[in-house]
C-alpha cells in the first residue's frame, strides 16, 4: 500500500513538472513566434499577453488531462494492490490448510503409534501370562513328581 501511494505522490510531481514546462513552452512560442505562425502584425506587449493567457489554458488543460490520467492509474494501481491482497490471503489460506493437514497427518501417526504400542504391550502381557503358566504348570509335575514328558518317576 505505501509503495502505490509513493508512486502516485511521484507520478504527481512529474507531472507538475511537465504541467510547468509545457506552459513555459507554450508562452515562449506564443509570444515569440506568433508573427510567424498566424502572420498578423501583434505588438510585443499583446503578444506577451496573449502567451500568458494561453499559456494559462495550455497549463489547465495539461493539469486535467494529467489528473484524469492519475485518477486511472489510482484505480489500476488500487486494483492490482487488491489482487496481491487477496493472492497473499489466499497463500496465507493455503498455507493455513496445509498445516492443518500436516497436524492431522501427525495426530494420526501418533494415534497409529499409541495402537501399535497397545498392541505391543497386550502381546507382551500375554507372553507373560503364558511363560507364568508354564512355569506353574512346571512346578506342579515338578510337586506331582512327573517327569518333564509327563511320566512319573520311579
Amino acid at each position: 500500500m505505501e509503495e502505490d501511494t509513493r508512486k502516485f505522490e511521484m507520478a504527481e510531481d512529474a507531472l507538475k513538472i511537465l504541467s510547468v514546462f509545457v506552459s513555459m513552452i507554450s508562452f515562449w512560442v506564443i509570444a515569440f513566434s506568433w508573427n510567424y505562425i498566424f502572420l498578423d502584425d501583434l505588438e510585443f506587449v499583446p503578444r506577451l499577453g496573449l502567451g500568458a493567457a494561453l499559456s494559462w489554458v495550455v497549463f489547465l488543460h495539461v493539469e486535467a488531462t494529467g489528473m484524469i490520467i492519475m485518477t486511472m492509474m489510482r484505480e489500476k494501481w488500487r486494483s492490482e494492490g487488491q489482487a496481491e491482497v487477496r493472492e497473499a490471503r489466499l497463500e496465507a489460506a493455503e498455507a493455513r490448510a496445509e498445516a492443518a493437514e500436516a497436524r492431522a497427518r501427525e495426530a494420526r501417526l501418533e494415534a497409529r503409534a499409541e495402537a501399535a504400542e497397545g498392541r505391543a504391550r497386550e502381546a507382551q502381557a500375554k507372553l507373560e501370562a503364558q511363560e507364568v503358566i508354564s512355569e506353574l504348570r512346571r512346578q506342579l509335575r515338578e510337586a506331582r513328581g512327573e517327569a518333564a514328558n509327563g511320566a512319573e518317576d520311579a
